[in-house]
C-alpha cells in the first residue's frame, strides 16, 4: 500500500499530465501506438540517481541525473536537501514544477532527466537526496533509492617541505676522507721513490 507522504508528493503529477494531454492529442497514432501497447506489458519500473560529485563544497553547483526504465507516462518527485537549491534543467518547463525542496517532473517516454543544484554557502555535513516515481499507465508508484552527499570546505593543502637536491648538504661518504688520505700518501711515496732512484743514477754517473 502506498504511503500517504508519497501520495501527497505525487498530487501535482496527474495535474501536469492533464495539461500535457492537450499537447499529446495531436500526436499521430503511429507515435501513440508504442504507449498503448505498453499498457498490458510487464513494467518493472526502475529509477536510479547518480551525482556528478558526492563531495561538493559550499556554494558549488553540480549535476543530478535520473536514469528511468519502463516508465512511459508518469512522473518523478525529487526531494533535495534543505541546504541545496534547484538551479536548472533541460527538461521542458511545462513538465517541471518546483515547490520548496521538491522538484516534480512529468514524464512522457523520457529515459533520462538531468538537473542542476547548488549547495548553499553555509552547507556542511552529510545530506541526502530522495525521491518517488509514479506510473500513470499502471497506477503504480515507488521509491527512488536515496543518495548521500558530504559537504565540506576545501582544505588548503599544507605546503610540502622544500626538497633539497641529493647532492646538496649530503654527508660525506664514510671513509671518503680516508681514501683521499691514502691516495695522497701513495703519491708522496711514489714521488720520493722516483727522486731516490734518480739520485742513485746520478751518483753512478
Amino acid at each position: 500500500m502506498a504511503n500517504v507522504g508519497m501520495n501527497e508528493n505525487n498530487k501535482k503529477i496527474p495535474r501536469m499530465l492533464l495539461t500535457l494531454s492537450i499537447a499529446i492529442l495531436p500526436i499521430s497514432m503511429l507515435s501513440v501506438a508504442p504507449i498503448v501497447m505498453a499498457i498490458g506489458a510487464d513494467t518493472s519500473t526502475t529509477v536510479t540517481r547518480t551525482l556528478s560529485t558526492t563531495s561538493p563544497t559550499p556554494g558549488s553547483t553540480f549535476d543530478v541525473m535520473l536514469n528511468i526504465t519502463k516508465l512511459q507516462i508518469g512522473g518523478i518527485v525529487e526531494t533535495i536537501p534543505d541546504d541545496f537549491a534547484f538551479v536548472s534543467t533541460a527538461h521542458p518547463s511545462n513538465q517541471t514544477d518546483i515547490s520548496g525542496q521538491k522538484v516534480v517532473f512529468a514524464l512522457v517516454n523520457e529515459t533520462v532527466i538531468k538537473y542542476k543544484v547548488q549547495a548553499s554557502s553555509e552547507a556542511e555535513g552529510s545530506m541526502t537526496f530522495s525521491g518517488t516515481w509514479y506510473d500513470a499507465l499502471n497506477e503504480a508508484e515507488g521509491n527512488i533509492g536515496s543518495t548521500s552527499v558530504s559537504v565540506s570546505a576545501t582544505e588548503i593543502p599544507t605546503p610540502s617541505p622544500a626538497i633539497t637536491p641529493a647532492h646538496a648538504h649530503s654527508p660525506p661518504v664514510p671513509g671518503f676522507e680516508a681514501v683521499f688520505a691514502v691516495a695522497g700518501f701513495f703519491a708522496v711515496a711514489v714521488l720520493v721513490s722516483f727522486r731516490r732512484k734518480g739520485g742513485e743514477v746520478k751518483e753512478r754517473e
